[in-house]
């Protein structure tokens, strides 16, 4: 149900999201959403879990693995197919829910109490990227980098005229490893 939560937000946007559009996506009988997360809160805080599961697998992150070190290029490659993935055709409704997850957060406490740990998780994975390059301020560069790379992800999302190509995009990436 929380798959087919993603879904919804990211076809119909937050407004769409009830437990009947819920159970509709999930092909199940009406009230079985409402069984699972009684509450809207509860159905946007399991879709937040599993996107953040989805967006951010365990395997995904070079801090497991001892002593790993990336040139400024292999780091470039690593944030640059992580951002092609993202923007792929196959997951922009994944994006979008992403991001009617982080206004619905902006809006409601109990939400943005969860959502919290889940941007954390995003930094940390972008701070393990820094280590691994030998950043001397990995966690603040982190920080600057998720900030950097939500930009660029909602710029090509609404299809703005700021949006950057590919090309610029690496460019942007590139200066950004460059400061750290």
């Amino acid at each position: 149900m929380a798959d087919a939560a993603l879904l919804v937000l990211g076809e119909s946007g937050s407004r769409g999201l009830t437990h009947r559009a819920v159970d509709a996506a999930a092909g199940v009988p009406i009230g079985t959403t409402s069984n699972y997360f009684n509450t809207r809160l509860a159905l946007l805080e399991a879709a937040l879990v599993l996107h953040v599961e989805i967006d951010t697998p365990p395997e995904a992150a070079p801090a497991g693995v001892p002593d790993l070190e990336l040139t400024d290029e292999e780091a470039l490659e690593l944030i640059m197919a992580n951002l092609e993935r993202l923007l792929a055709n196959e997951n922009l409704g994944m994006l979008r829910a992403r991001y009617e997850l982080v206004l619905e957060a902006s809006r409601n406490r109990d939400l943005g109490k969860t959502f919290e740990p889940a941007r954390e998780r995003f930094v940390e994975l972008a701070e393990a990227v820094l280590v691994a390059r030998g950043c001397s301020s990995a966690r603040e560069h982190a920080v600057q980098l998720v900030v950097v790379m939500d930009g660029v992800l909602t710029d090509s999302l609404i299809g703005a005229s700021s949006r950057l190509d590919g090309g610029r995009m690496r460019d942007l990436l590139a200066r950004q490893l460059e400061t750290c």
